[in-house]
């Protein structure tokens, strides 16, 4: 046990094996007829209860459980399962077959994936701002919401059209290696692993 009371896997190469049948489970997600872009999950609400119209975007509930991706952990002041713990996968379409190209994971999955369609901040839509930070070396934290917006913006739709895939896993553990693990066997274009 480690200061928190989280146990240590009894044997870490069976989580490595798992590994294995996941990344096969992605790619099979991925390349499923129905596998949605991530635009396809969320939808814009207009709101014009105020002195100006808001707009703010929302998960498409039905959309996800037709996929099979179910709450399974409460979040915030819930009562009820409103969240997705687990692993997500982005592909994009190459000679006809969706490919992995960037793997991630989260306690809370349905916002981290709005994060990164929608997010108005480049720790929140971090994909496409290490996107727009490899396409133009003068970008970095400070200048890019001032100077390069369209370009972040842009790539934003970029991310907003990769298909997606998640696979749940409930244990704390498994999630950080299994990120990593998956990524160095799919190979992941986008994936770092140099610390913040």
């Amino acid at each position: 046990m480690n200061y928190n009371n989280e146990p240590f896997p009894v044997d870490p190469k069976v989580i490595f094996e798992r590994a294995f049948d996941m990344a096969t489970i992605a790619l099979v997600h991925l390349n499923q007829k129905d596998c949605p872009r991530l635009e396809e999950l969320f939808f814009e609400m207009h709101k014009t209860c105020g002195a100006q119209p808001e707009f703010s975007i929302w998960r498409d509930k039905k959309a996800f459980e037709d996929l099979g991706y179910v709450p399974n952990i409460k979040s915030g002041k819930s009562k009820s399962l409103n969240e997705f713990n687990g692993l997500y996968f982005f592909g994009e379409k190459k000679n006809d077959k969706i490919i992995p190209i960037y793997v991630g994971m989260s306690r809370t999955v349905y916002r981290r994936l709005r994060q990164h369609a929608f997010g108005k901040r480049h720790n929140e839509c971090s994909l496409a701002y290490l996107m727009t930070g490899h396409d133009n070396k003068e970008i970095n934290r400070a200048n890019v919401h001032n100077n390069f917006n369209d370009d972040l913006s842009a790539k934003k739709e970029v991310v907003r059209n990769l298909h997606v895939a998640l696979i749940p896993v409930q244990e704390d553990y498994d999630l950080y290696f299994l990120e990593v693990a998956l990524a160095g066997i799919l190979k992941t274009k986008w994936n770092s692993f140099r610390t913040h």
